[in-house]
């Protein structure tokens, strides 16, 4: 039995891109930008596992296609492939539910949950393994097995196709998914406005005053897939202040919130200017009327898109001028 060489180097090479050198590249530039931050036990792990899967890919390619040891080899590839993409989805972390994936950066906090992409990868794992369960069941009974629609054809032929056609969609998916999110972007603006309520008596600086802030956003949407479901909170703290005894307007306190605030959707390829009204707590609106302030607002939204769960969390900063 003649060793195929040449295969073994170029599928070999060709497994090694795809499961060393470019999650190494991706890890790189994520943390290079402060993005993601990988501990070096995961970075490690992922470099072992890459190196095994390449292993078998050689040992695989090793062998003439219709034999018994390159369909056992290449169903102990398809297992192994479910594996990797199990453990690079946080599969194997206690506490870490498949497919959740944190990005920091000194703006924001995101958590993505990429679960529809976890099991379409894992579900192409399984249709591979199937297809070379079938060519080991086939070489070992000396028998092949067919199925017809219309035409007949073998069965090991229809999970490969099916598997294509899997990886296709995919990596169409996958590449339409970080087109649109590279042109999605969250805009809260410094603007703000007011509205004061002196309360039943109508008589200003009495304990029965309420004020209304409200904050001005904008969803840049310009990506295909629209924002669905988006529920947003808001709480507003105090920075410093000009409050000179710190009582009725004391720093570094949450002095007013709005929650789970809903928004059914956000079209696709458009820019939806929106606003949000921001109760503040009726203790703090006597400081908030004579003094000055720097402000907080700490903004977490929740919201489904194409297919991915986010929960993302930003903070911005802004100047209260006394209404006085």
């Amino acid at each position: 039995m003649e060793i195929q060489y040449s295969k073994m180097i170029l599928y070999g090479s060709i497994r090694a891109i795809l499961y060393i050198a470019i999650p190494l590249i991706i890890i790189t530039i994520l943390s290079i930008y402060n993005i993601i931050t990988f501990s070096q036990s995961f970075i490690i792990s992922i470099i072992i596992i890459g190196i095994i899967g390449v292993g078998l890919t050689i040992l695989k390619r090793m062998f003439p296609k219709d034999t018994m040891k390159n369909r056992l080899i290449a169903f102990t590839v398809a297992i192994y492939q479910g594996i990797y993409l199990f453990y690079l989805f946080g599969g194997f972390t206690p506490g870490v539910k498949l497919g959740n994936y944190y990005i920091n950066t000194v703006q924001a906090q995101v958590l993505l949950g990429l679960q529809l992409i976890a099991w379409l990868l894992l579900g192409i794992a399984g249709v591979s393994a199937i297809q070379h369960l079938i060519g080991i069941i086939e070489l070992r009974k000396k028998k092949e097995y067919r199925m017809k629609i219309k035409k007949e054809f073998k069965l090991s032929w229809l999970f490969k196709g099916l598997g294509y056609l899997l990886n296709i969609i995919i990596l169409g998916y996958i590449i339409s998914v970080i087109v649109s999110g590279l042109n999605l972007s969250f805009d809260l603006k410094e603007e703000y406005t007011f509205s004061v309520d002196f309360g039943p008596d109508g008589i200003p600086l009495n304990s029965d005053d309420r004020i209304n802030v409200t904050i001005n956003f904008d969803i840049i949407n310009k990506g295909i897939y629209s924002i669905q479901d988006v529920y947003l909170n808001v709480d507003i703290f105090t920075i410093s202040t000009m409050d000179p005894l710190n009582f009725s307007l004391p720093e570094n306190v949450k002095i007013g919130e709005v929650k789970n605030a809903y928004y059914k959707k956000f079209p696709r390829l458009a820019i939806a200017s929106n606003k949000i009204t921001v109760s503040i707590f009726q203790s703090y609106t006597f400081g908030l009327i004579n003094y000055d302030a720097d402000l907080e607002l700490r903004v977490s939204l929740l919201s489904y898109y194409a297919g991915i769960n986010i929960d993302l969390k930003t903070s911005i900063q802004t100047f209260w001028d006394e209404l006085i």
